[in-house]
């Protein structure tokens, strides 16, 4: 399945987005949690590529759909997340979408699954982390303290577990606040 928008003055194709309809199966059959990233300029055509992949009752993933987009900006993911929207029935709701910390995609979702719970992606979060607490550690034993003690913090799966993991970074980093 096939969509595009194109340039109203040109008519050059602006934004492309396909589907495999047995990926759109699966979607319906598990409509809970979608992933959705954008790679940049890493193909022939330099453009955007936004992968949509679902995950199934069993914790396996399968690609839902793609889109080339003209610019990552709100209105270039709008379209393709109204585009998913209709192909989707409306017996399927999307529970959890997680994405990046990309703006624009946030944006986008909040208007087309306003009901859905958005997420950020742990792996996005850790390399964040990475590249802006590292510097403020004075010491190789400091840092691989904090990052040990990151690590479990972030792979918490309860609710009091997060917030006994959290207590501890609180207390055994308390000489680094801005890092915590």
């Amino acid at each position: 399945i096939e969509r595009h928008k194109c340039d109203n003055n040109t008519m050059i194709v602006t934004d492309l987005f396909w589907v495999h309809p047995v990926s759109l199966d699966l979607l319906r059959s598990f409509p809970k949690v979608l992933i959705m990233d954008c790679t940049y300029k890493t193909n022939r055509y330099r453009l955007p590529l936004l992968e949509i992949v679902g995950v199934t009752s069993t914790d396996m993933s399968f690609s839902v759909a793609f889109a080339y987009l003209q610019f990552e900006r709100i209105d270039n993911y709008f379209w393709v997340l109204t585009t998913l929207h209709s192909l989707l029935d409306d017996i399927a709701i999307l529970e959890v979408i997680v994405t990046d910390r990309e703006l624009a995609l946030m944006n986008a979702i909040d208007r087309v699954f306003s009901t859905s719970r958005h997420l950020l992606c742990r792996w996005h979060i850790s390399r964040n982390v990475l590249a802006k607490c590292k510097k403020m550690f004075k010491s190789k034993e400091e840092w691989d303290k904090f990052i040990s003690l990151w690590n479990i913090f972030a792979l918490s799966s309860t609710e009091p577990e997060y917030n006994k993991h959290l207590a501890r970074l609180l207390v055994d980093l308390d000489t680094y606040p801005e890092a915590v």
